[in-house]
């Protein structure tokens, strides 16, 4: 972590813990910044894993599995320094619902402003993808039905040897979850879950699933037709308090090597001279960011000292 983020967590920690454990999804924001949240940081127990501490935070397996590498997930051992990864970079769009699938996460940026709703999410697998798309709101269900589609059926039917139902009610065995948001297109929705492991990770068949608390809040904040976006963007940048910061998100699926995730970096750069003016990057912090990607912001540079001291 940095020393940046570090005194800002050590100014923020009581804020912090008590805004996560308390309204754990929602985060303030100023319209003109880069980035919500605070990072936390834990002394592991006995009994602790990372996915258990994750779901405890709202976090996802593989965020926390991402910000703590040296860490084994399903042990990381009593007294070891645990990163929660609650800390984000905004995505470049910022308006409705915005699933970015690197990241295994959604953000919905309410009409109002003044804060951020955002979640940990379960994905598509390898084999049925989310697909990137833009769509909206079409309605949202309580105690929804399920319809397996056939495809579903009979990949049940090859691993069973026995058929599906056709109509699953609500309860234990619908992997729908408690509500379901339709999506104005054929068969996806954002959905809870009978299956809390999957969240952060590659599971579904194409929708996106949430927490049960989480969708149980979720789908009384958002209004019918409101634009839901499915991204892909393994590399997000902000500027905060004058330091430059970048978040990756690699994927083996997506074959970016350290020379396509440089070039990213650098469209991202010149998008931001435009509005900052220009940025002085660190050699040394950016090729580290690369090397060892965590999932978090990492600092690689400034705003040069000359548009800092004009913009006090």
């Amino acid at each position: 972590m940095t020393p940046m983020i570090l005194r800002h967590f050590c100014v923020s920690a009581f804020l912090a813990f008590f805004t996560l454990h308390s309204d754990a999804r929602e985060f303030y924001w100023d319209q003109q910044a880069d980035s919500i949240g605070v990072p936390i940081i834990l002394s592991a127990q006995h009994t602790d894993t990372l996915a258990d501490l994750g779901e405890s935070h709202n976090v996802g397996f593989i965020e926390m599995t991402q910000a703590n590498p040296e860490l084994d997930a399903w042990l990381p051992g009593e007294g070891n320094r645990v990163l929660i990864p609650s800390h984000y970079l905004l995505p470049s769009i910022r308006e409705g619902v915005v699933i970015n699938l690197r990241e295994y996460r959604l953000y919905f940026f309410p009409k109002e402003g003044g804060k951020v709703i955002s979640y940990p999410v379960g994905i598509g697998a390898a084999e049925t993808p989310s697909p990137l798309i833009e769509t909206q709101v079409k309605l949202k269900i309580e105690n929804p039905n399920w319809y397996p589609p056939e495809s579903v059926r009979k990949e049940y039917f090859e691993e069973h040897g026995e058929k599906m139902k056709r109509l699953i009610l609500p309860g234990p065995d619908n992997p729908l979850g408690p509500f379901a948001i339709q999506l104005d297109l054929p068969d996806y929705f954002i959905h809870g879950t009978n299956k809390t492991f999957g969240i952060g990770t590659k599971v579904s068949h194409g929708c996106i699933r949430l927490y049960n608390a989480d969708i149980s809040k979720f789908v009384w904040e958002l209004p019918k037709k409101t634009p839901v976006r499915f991204i892909k963007e393994p590399v997000k940048l902000g500027v905060i308090s004058g330091e430059v910061y970048v978040e990756i998100h690699l994927d083996e699926m997506d074959g970016l090597t350290s020379e396509d995730v440089s070039a990213l970096i650098a469209e991202h750069v010149q998008k931001r001279e435009r509005q900052y003016g220009a940025l002085q990057i660190d050699s040394d912090l950016l090729e580290l960011a690369i090397l060892k990607p965590l999932g978090i912001p990492q600092r690689i540079g400034k705003i040069k000292a000359s548009r800092v001291s004009a913009s006090l």
